[in-house]
């Protein structure tokens, strides 16, 4: 990787535990989090909306993956979410700034597009969808995650720090294996039939940290293929009545599965190659 000395904010929770694994043998990390973690990593308990308790941890890091965050609306009430998401993020970039940090990796999420919460006929506007598709959330988890972008880009225009950020799709962990093929299969999936391996996410990161170049970005990250078996033009068309404009129509000839969220970006970028697809994870379920 570019970088020996690392943070990462949230490494002890369920993603950050993944993050953790993939990073510590590369580089020196410290996990900063209230909650200590499972790795014998150094550690700095710390509230990620402490600004000064931040500043403090960031001081001599090379970089920092801001992981720490509420990862979906019903873990925690409205207010709650936002001040984490939004005050903790903005905490993070500016302790960073002012600790000499040179790059930090922020998780957004595929939420910020405002398909996942809104209404249920508010499709995407074409498909497959990329990085410039229009950003329309109207619930308190995705607006948080736009809010979360925007400050990312107002800390890039500053021009002390490098700032790129990742928007992963659905996560599945081991406890939702053995609902894979269900949810492949069902027109209404919540998340589009998308889906990453939390494996695959920290690869993301790490490759975040390993581009020379780092122009503020975001990458949508996910499996290149859909859980589902039916081709996903027919299911969109399904579930929406007719089929927005398909803008690459070869990328669902070559690949009739293939994800809603197209991955282009993180692969050319990054160098972004999912690894883990639904039907082995399905095949570990017990």
């Amino acid at each position: 990787m570019k970088f020996d000395k690392i943070a990462c904010t949230g490494g002890s929770g369920r993603l950050g535990r993944y993050v953790v694994d993939r990073l510590k043998e590369a580089c020196d990390l410290t996990v900063v989090d209230v909650k200590e973690p499972d790795s014998s990593v150094a550690f700095r308990k710390i509230d990620v909306t402490d600004y000064e308790g931040l500043k403090q941890a960031f001081a001599g890091q090379e970089a920092v993956v801001h992981l720490a965050a509420i990862p979906n609306p019903r873990m925690a009430p409205a207010d709650v979410t936002f001040r984490i998401n939004v005050q903790g993020t903005w905490s993070v970039l500016q302790a960073a700034e002012d600790a000499g940090v040179k790059r930090v990796v922020v998780a957004s999420s595929d939420a910020v597009l405002g398909l996942h919460y809104n209404p249920s006929d508010w499709q995407p506007q074409y498909l497959p969808i990329d990085e410039d598709h229009p950003l329309r959330p109207i619930d308190f988890y995705s607006l948080s995650k736009e809010v979360t972008e925007s400050i990312c880009r107002c800390y890039v225009n500053r021009g002390r720090l490098e700032v790129l950020a990742t928007r992963p799709t659905h996560i599945v962990f081991p406890p939702e294996y053995p609902e894979l093929a269900a949810r492949g299969s069902d027109v209404q999936n919540y998340h589009l039939w998308t889906y990453v391996a939390p494996e695959d996410v920290a690869q993301a990161f790490q490759r975040c940290l390993s581009v020379d170049r780092a122009p503020y970005q975001a990458f949508f990250i996910s499996a290149a293929e859909g859980l589902n078996t039916r081709p996903t033009l027919e299911l969109v068309r399904e579930r929406y009545g007719k089929l927005p404009e398909v803008r690459k129509p070869a990328y669902f000839e070559n690949n009739p599965t293939a994800s809603l969220l197209h991955i282009a970006r993180a692969r050319e970028v990054l160098g972004f190659e999912p690894e883990i697809n639904w039907r082995q994870m399905a095949a570990l379920a017990v």
